[in-house]
């Protein structure tokens, strides 16, 4: 082996999810090994196995953890728990906050030189109440939504302050935050019931907010760029093309050969409908299809700029439609559209 230059060692999280999938599927093409962990012992589709070592663990092992990041050149932490319904808080947090917490005890005592952290745009500041008129915000807005315990933003925010103290302390920390991802891979159906709703014809009516989208793939590509050339302690929005929520069902009817809504709703509408589906799940003890956080970032609006990225990292993001049509052309390839 003398003279035979080692292979880039990477440890993933989230490796079974969307994004996570994909940023192990990049890592392989590139030519890294990979040390995956996962709770179940393996990962889905049709990875190649030859550079893919799959630890079984979870957040909680920090000594799992320490030994499965022993060697490696830098951490991806993109695990995290998604659900947006505020009773489900105790859970979600363990996993978001101190599920991240773990991970930086792991990857100091593991001697890991990079840990990059996958946070949301959901933690970027945004002018709330919402405005008429569309603002366009950056890295430089604070978190601004404390005060309304939204459980999935703030908990990635609270992971966010244990990343960036880890980073004070020494370690070479990244955070980086994308926003509404589509593409393939969708291997936990996530995004899936945006397509089946149209679908299903339940889309007549929209919010009026705006969403900033990004693809999969693209967002994936940024975290090692992340990883090569990011700065330290430096935060990422990783975002594409900005639209109204009515004109992105719009799309996914198109593509999935759904109905698109034919109506706006006020904003009042859609709160109100929040509190109805939140107060009938606390009844039955099954997550509302819209919650309060839902709602409230459903009618935001907010551009999201990815110029920080694109001049520091090379970040671009391909066309939506594009990223749509793979989406439903990977959902048909499951059987699940």
């Amino acid at each position: 082996m003398n003279g035979i230059p080692r292979r880039k060692t990477a440890f993933v999280t989230g490796g079974t999810g969307f994004l996570g999938w994909e940023i192990t599927r990049q890592l392989l093409a590139s030519g890294h090994h990979v040390v995956a962990l996962s709770r179940s012992g393996d990962l889905p589709g049709d990875l190649p196995r030859n550079e893919l070592d799959i630890v079984r663990g979870d957040l909680d092992d920090v000594e799992t953890l320490t030994e499965a990041m022993r060697g490696v050149s830098v951490v991806y932490h993109v695990a995290a728990d998604v659900r947006m319904w505020r009773a489900q808080w105790a859970e979600i947090e363990r996993t978001n906050v101190t599920g991240t917490r773990n991970m930086l005890a792991a990857a100091r005592r593991a001697g890991a030189p990079r840990f990059v952290f996958t946070s949301t745009g959901s933690t970027i500041g945004k002018p709330y109440p919402s405005t008429e008129a569309i603002v366009t915000v950056d890295e430089s807005s604070v978190y601004n939504f404390a005060a309304l315990r939204m459980v999935y933003p703030h908990t990635k925010w609270l992971a966010e302050q244990e990343v960036e103290r880890a980073g004070r302390e020494g370690l070479f920390v990244v955070i980086t935050h994308p926003v509404a991802v589509f593409g393939p891979g969708d291997w936990k159906r996530n995004v899936l019931p945006l397509f089946l709703a149209t679908r299903k014809g339940t889309t007549i009516a929209a919010p009026s907010g705006i969403r900033t989208t990004c693809d999969v793939r693209d967002v994936a590509t940024a975290h090692l760029a992340a990883a090569e050339r990011g700065s330290a302690g430096r935060h990422y929005i990783l975002g594409g093309e900005a639209l109204s929520v009515g004109a992105l069902l719009t799309r996914i009817a198109a593509a999935a050969g759904g109905k698109a809504p034919r109506f706006t709703m006020p904003d009042r509408v859609v709160m109100g409908l929040s509190f109805l589906m939140e107060s009938a799940a606390r009844i039955t003890g099954r997550p509302p299809l819209l919650s309060h956080e839902m709602a409230l970032q459903s009618t935001l609006r907010v551009r999201m700029s990815s110029e920080r990225a694109a001049r520091e990292l090379g970040y671009t993001s391909r066309p939506l439609d594009v990223s749509l049509a793979d989406a439903v052309r990977f959902y048909r390839e499951q059987g699940w559209l």
